[in-house]
């Protein structure tokens, strides 16, 4: 009993640093988690907008294309604790995902350009369209498959 009163003070310090240290680790885990969904959304967005705007040239649709693009860029710019399997690699590719979007919209519009103006280098276009947008989508299956995550249904 002795013993207890002696180091009951050196006690509740320690358990008070556990618990600090355990919030920390927590606050660290719940950024990345939030910074992955945040991707994971804006991507799925952007895929949506791109699809949209490859099926109908309209000025509105071209906008969400390059709304949804900025916005992707901007998620794509996180910063992961150690905690999360395969960080770097997963910023990096990440940071991949979004160039590749870029390129692919650019591209998208060169071809819708081409098409009204009637370019005899359409099929060119297409096909760099078409290679993108499979570059893009095999980078976003490379990030799923690195971060562990499922398929979004």
């Amino acid at each position: 009993m002795k013993i207890i009163k002696k180091y009951r003070a050196l006690l509740i310090i320690a358990l008070v640093v556990a618990a600090g240290i355990s919030f920390l680790f927590y606050h660290f885990y719940h950024n990345d988690v939030k910074a992955l969904e945040d991707f994971l959304v804006s991507y799925e967005k952007y895929d949506k907008a791109i699809s949209d705007f490859s099926i109908n040239k309209t000025d509105e649709l071209e906008n969400k294309a390059g709304d949804t693009l900025i916005e992707l860029n901007a998620k794509a710019t996180f910063r992961l604790s150690s905690l999360i399997k395969n960080d770097a690699k997963l910023m990096d590719q990440a940071l991949d995902v979004a160039d590749l979007s870029g390129k692919e919209l650019e591209s998208l519009r060169a071809y819708k350009r081409a098409i009204q103006s009637k370019n005899a280098d359409r099929d060119g276009l297409a096909k760099e369209y078409g290679d993108l947008t499979s570059k893009r989508r095999t980078a976003y299956a490379r990030f799923r498959e690195l971060g562990g995550l499922k398929r979004l249904s």
